[in-house]
């Protein structure tokens, strides 16, 4: 019985040693494996987010606690996540978005990346509303060998504030 005990105490042990071992970081080509296979979930997203399918995304895409914040809109979970794309799909039904990516960088444990780029979203299709567009962040975590959005952000650019109408009217200090 003791030696049973002393056998399954030393695999407990060597099952902890190698559990607490850092793993090598991956090579070159594993993350530019990873780097690609970001660009393609991403590609995937702007399908379904041209087909309007919320519930796709919110429980595909994004992680199950994920965070949102566009314009200082803040939403929390994929639950609040879809709820906000459901209501923006319906309050401009011929909407069209899309995304292009400028870069995607991996973190070094190649499971954590962040992808950066511009956005567009046409409100209305082909109808007279003008398209705005403005950037983005987006932060993938490799959950169970796929990867999923764990953060995004974006905004669009601020118009340069007017200079009081008085100021351009005030004399020149001399």
């Amino acid at each position: 019985m003791r030696e049973r005990n002393r056998i399954l105490a030393a695999a407990a042990m060597l099952a902890l040693v190698a559990g607490c071992a850092q793993q090598s970081a991956p090579s070159a080509t594993e993350l530019a494996a990873e780097e690609k296979a970001i660009w393609d979930r991403s590609a995937e997203w702007m399908t379904l987010a041209q087909a309007k399918d919320a519930a796709a995304i919110a429980n595909t895409i994004f992680l199950p606690d994920a965070i949102t914040v566009f314009e200082g809109v803040v939403r929390n979970g994929s639950a609040e996540i879809q709820a906000g794309m459901e209501k923006e799909y319906s309050d401009m039904p011929d909407g069209i978005i899309a995304w292009t990516t400028d870069s995607v960088k991996l973190a070094s444990s190649g499971d954590m990346a962040w992808e950066t780029g511009a956005w567009t979203l046409d409100p209305d299709g082909a109808g007279e509303a003008a398209a705005i567009s403005g950037s983005f962040v987006t932060v993938w975590s490799r959950v169970d060998g796929v990867w999923r959005v764990a953060a995004d952000s974006g905004s669009s650019p601020r118009p340069e504030p007017e200079a009081p109408a008085d100021a351009a009217a005030a004399p020149a200090a001399g």
